[in-house]
C-alpha cells in the first residue's frame, strides 16, 4: 500500500471515530497512536447539506462541540448562527428563513466595524503624529 492510500484511510478512520462515536479525543487519539494536535489536525468539518443564509454554500459543524450546540459555519464567507437560519442545499431559494433585507447583514455589519476601526486607528496616528509634531515644534 503507498503511503498516501495509507494517510487516507488514517484519515478516514480518524473522522469516522471523531464524528461517529462518543470517544472522547484521548481514547481515539489513544486508539489510533497518535497526538491530540495531530488527530485535530486530520479532523475534516462534517458537511450538513445546509446551505449558508449569506451565500448559498454549504455549511459544517467545525467540531463536535460546535455540532452539540447547533452552532453551524460557512467556510466559505465565515457567516456562523443556528440551523434555524438555514435551508436545504440545492433548494430554489436557499435563505428561506432570513428575511431579503436582512440577508448579507452579518457580512456588511463585520465590514462596517472594519471600516470603523480602520478610521479610528488612522484618526488616533494622525492625533498622535499631531502631538508629536507640536512637542517637537515647542523644544524648538
Amino acid at each position: 500500500m503507498a503511503p498516501s492510500d495509507e494517510l487516507r484511510e488514517g484519515v478516514a478512520a480518524a473522522n469516522e471515530l471523531y464524528w461517529g462515536s462518543e470517544r472522547s479525543v484521548n481514547q481515539i487519539a489513544e486508539e489510533l497512536d497518535l497526538s491530540k494536535s495531530v488527530l485535530y489536525g486530520m479532523i475534516t468539518p462534517l458537511p450538513l447539506g445546509l446551505a449558508c443564509p449569506e451565500c448559498a454554500e454549504e455549511v459544517v459543524s467545525p467540531n463536535r462541540t460546535a455540532r452539540d450546540r447547533g452552532v453551524l459555519k460557512c467556510l466559505a464567507c465565515e457567516w456562523e448562527g443556528p440551523e434555524a437560519e438555514t435551508a436545504p442545499l440545492g433548494g430554489a431559494d436557499p435563505t428561506p428563513s432570513v428575511p431579503a433585507e436582512r440577508r448579507g447583514m452579518r457580512l456588511m455589519s463585520r465590514i462596517d466595524a472594519a471600516r470603523a476601526r480602520t478610521m479610528a486607528g488612522g484618526a488616533l496616528l494622525g492625533a498622535a503624529v499631531g502631538l508629536a509634531w507640536v512637542l517637537w515644534a515647542r523644544r524648538r
